[in-house]
């Protein structure tokens, strides 16, 4: 007999001879005893107050959920310096059973409590706009103005400026502090305010109209020294070196020399340019001065202006390092060589190219405390409160001073999925701390199920997306660049369009995490193949543009030669964004992947 059958058997033997001792006299019924139905109490607990982590955020919700506002204004007291003060607050001002004023004044308190990260443009603007409107309803048209102006450029925010601001030339001088220009322009209606006219018009390349303001800008103050820089620069722009020469000479400081170089440069006077520009002293203005003698073949004279920037501790500093080694080595200068390979920092991209070490030897020493606002978390958590789980934490990391306790609090809001103030806190003890735990903090493995799934389907790897990841959005999804570059991997909009065109879609929300992350890595496949595996030219490209980085590593200056392409990238922010994702790639490596991965050149 099979065993399906053996039991189907047996079970109908049993049901068989159940039926035969209900049916028999001996069985309860039969002797009229009634089958006791048993007593079920239920006990509905509440957590908030079982759990005296909560016994605040119980107060909370009850008051909430009987409209107690008087009981929420008591709360408030217990509850300063906490995420729970910021929600109540909130929770007040948005309460319209409260006079407007009233409510105003709970939000301008949230405003202040809250953590402020720059990252988050969009949400910052809707508070802003938010606030406005509370100000306005209360009757406070001063603040309301200058809320709406801290929230341009929204669109709200302007139809609102130009409903309560009816003076021209301070509706204009917002738009002008705004850096919308041409709606400073639009909004004097006809008035005359050379003051903003012309640097409006300079911003827009009008330069023409920019210089005439700025005439009339000195003929009402003529010793003011922006009007009269604005005239010689526009005078520059024009082409009107005689006029342009005279207007610098009577002006001193770092500015005026720059423009008396570039006109020297101008007229042909190398050399006369490049005494001006290090007399200036400015960093931007000696590497330019670099640029102007490379440019004419000159780089032995180049050399130690490099060495000057790189004994100083700007941006540049790396980078003319790293320029200095080539150029002795190329001239065969061995002693200055030395010298510049000295000062390649450690822990760098260009330190890594010559042999130094990218991180420090780590060390696994640190003890984890006992935080009770980690306990805390973990209880909101339980009842399903992930954004006071994680906003308390935040507000603790906030105030968190020694290393253990950043990383205790950093590690619990990475495993509910908060990475961006996480690492940011943890880069602060970078790169003098040697704690394993602090760097992985630093270095997040972000989103890893996303990006691990996103990295197999399209073969790259999750150390160059984590990278990318990393420098773009600092792993904030709702981030957004002032070039309209959104989401974690920071694409702009027209390119968006064209990912989702090439995966044959439509196109997705680039704040949604798994599309972003998706598109992200699709558009870094794409790049790959475009440039045969060479991850640097990929880097360089995601940020400045496939066709740029393919005409100048292919050209006369360049000429496939990476440590000219490292010299000549046009954009400051390119060569610092290719030397940052690199170097960022190769820890990625060094603390998740195979150590000797992380050797190979990529």
């Amino acid at each position: 007999m099979s065993l399906p059958r053996l039991i189907l058997s047996v079970s109908l033997a049993l049901a068989v001879l159940a039926w035969l001792f209900i049916q028999s006299p001996l069985s309860p019924p039969a002797r009229g005893i009634a089958i006791p139905i048993p007593t079920v109490y239920a006990v509905v607990s509440d957590p908030y107050q079982r759990d005296p982590l909560l016994h605040r955020y119980g107060l909370y919700r009850t008051a909430l959920l009987a409209n107690d506002l008087a009981a929420l204004q008591a709360l408030l007291e217990e509850v300063a310096g906490s995420y729970l003060e910021y929600r109540t607050l909130l929770t007040l001002a948005r309460s319209p059973q409260l006079p407007a004023g009233e409510r105003y004044a709970y939000f301008e308190r949230a405003m202040a409590v809250r953590i402020n990260d720059p990252l988050a443009r969009l949400a910052t603007r809707e508070l802003l706009l938010e606030q406005a409107r509370l100000a306005e309803e209360a009757g406070l048209v001063s603040a309301a103005i200058d809320h709406y102006a801290a929230a341009l450029p929204a669109a709200a925010a302007f139809t609102a400026l130009r409903r309560l601001e009816t003076r021209p030339l301070v509706l204009a001088n917002i738009f002008l502090r705004a850096r919308q220009h041409r709606n400073a322009l639009s909004a004097l209606d006809g008035w005359s305010a050379p003051s903003i006219e012309a640097p409006a018009y300079r911003a827009i390349g009008e330069h023409a109209r920019a210089l005439d303001a700025y005439q009339r800008w000195l003929n009402e103050e003529p010793s003011n020294a922006t009007a009269l820089f604005g005239r010689a620069w526009s005078l520059f722009a024009l082409g009107r070196n005689a006029e342009a020469e005279r207007a610098f000479s009577e002006l001193s400081g770092p500015s005026a020399l720059h423009g008396l170089a570039l006109l020297a440069n101008r007229a042909g006077d190398l050399d006369h340019a490049v005494t001006l520009l290090r007399q200036s002293g400015e960093p931007r203005h000696l590497w330019l001065a670099t640029d102007l003698l490379e440019g004419r073949g000159r780089s032995r004279d180049a050399l130690p202006i490099y060495l000057d920037l790189a004994v100083g501790g700007s941006a540049f500093a790396d980078d003319a390092a790293h320029r200095a080694l080539v150029l002795a080595e190329r001239l065969g200068q061995a002693k200055i060589a030395d010298q510049a390979l000295d000062l390649l920092p450690e822990h760098s991209f260009f330190g890594a190219l010559r042999g130094k070490s990218i991180k420090p030897a780590l060390v696994d020493t640190l003890t984890t405390p006992e935080l009770e606002v980690v306990a805390l978390a973990r209880a909101l958590m339980r009842v399903g409160d992930h954004e006071a789980a994680v906003g308390e934490l935040l507000f603790a990391l906030r105030k968190a001073a020694d290393e253990a306790s950043i990383v205790a609090l950093g590690e619990t809001l990475q495993t509910l999925g908060e990475y961006r103030q996480s690492a940011r806190a943890a880069r602060q003890w970078q790169p003098r701390s040697l704690e394993r735990r602090t760097w992985q903090l630093a270095y997040p493995r972000a989103y890893a199920a996303l990006v691990e799934r996103e990295a197999a389907a399209w073969q790259v790897e999750p150390a160059l997306i984590w990278a990318v990841m990393r420098q773009e959005s600092a792993f904030y999804p709702r981030a957004i660049s002032v070039a309209d570059a959104q989401g974690l991997m920071q694409v702009i909009p027209s390119t968006w369009t064209w990912l989702a065109e090439m995966l044959r879609e439509a196109p997705g929300d680039p704040f949604d995490t798994a599309t972003n992350i998706r598109y992200g890595v699709y558009y870094l496949r794409r790049l790959i193949d475009r440039f045969d595996g060479d991850l640097e030219l990929v880097v360089a490209a995601y940020n400045r543009g496939q066709g740029y980085i393919s005409r100048l590593y292919q050209g006369e200056v360049v000429n496939g030669d990476r440590n000219e392409l490292y010299r000549f990238i046009d954009a400051f922010e390119t060569r610092e964004y290719l030397q940052i994702v690199m170097h960022n790639y190769q820890v990625y490596r060094l603390l998740y992947f195979d150590t000797a991965l992380a050797q190979e050149q990529p």
